[in-house]
């Protein structure tokens, strides 16, 4: 039924988050949704689909960037954003070189527990296969090493000139299939 002029579309764009270990879209209570914020959402384990977008915009916070992936999947689409500074980007980046931006892939977001932290991460699955990272820290390759800077007596690292070497490759990858 249609009412005051509003339609339904067939094509969607769903916004999911990772948190938990976890694909994570906002819904309304159940009993199998989980509460965070306030907020309710429904779980899944992965989200699979063709990358058809990625963009770097302006994160929540003051000075990030973040990062938005548009994945497809038949008449759906799902728009994951996480953060430039996250282990989701960490892992996404460092895989990307991996992945064929034509062929449909699966995301897996992590968590464990060490300690008391928690450790996210993000592993792919394309054609069956897990991907493998192009870049690790046994094997950065010509990609900057994250900078280490002590803040309040313990270490942090800066991410920012590995972060803009992979948001380089990203972008040219990606626009030399999509342009």
């Amino acid at each position: 039924i249609l009412k005051m002029g509003l339609h339904k579309s067939q094509n969607t764009n769903n916004a999911v988050y990772f948190f938990n270990g976890r694909v994570n879209m906002p819904s309304v209570k159940t009993e199998t949704t989980i509460e965070k914020n306030g907020k309710h959402y429904e779980q899944f384990e992965s989200l699979s689909g063709t990358i058809t977008n990625i963009e770097f915009v302006k994160g929540y916070q003051e000075n990030t960037r973040d990062v938005l992936v548009t994945l497809t999947d038949s008449d759906d689409s799902y728009l994951v954003r996480f953060g430039l500074n996250s282990a989701y980007f960490r892992s996404f980046g460092r895989m990307f070189k991996n992945i064929d931006i034509l062929e449909s892939l699966e995301l897996f977001p992590t968590m464990k527990m060490d300690g008391d932290k928690e450790k996210n991460g993000l592993v792919i699955k394309q054609g069956g296969e897990w991907i493998k990272r192009a870049y690790t820290v046994e094997n950065m390759g010509d990609m900057p090493i994250a900078i280490p800077v002590e803040v309040n007596g313990g270490t942090q690292y800066d991410y920012k000139d590995q972060n803009d070497y992979l948001i380089n490759e990203i972008l040219t990858k990606f626009k030399a299939v999509h342009s």
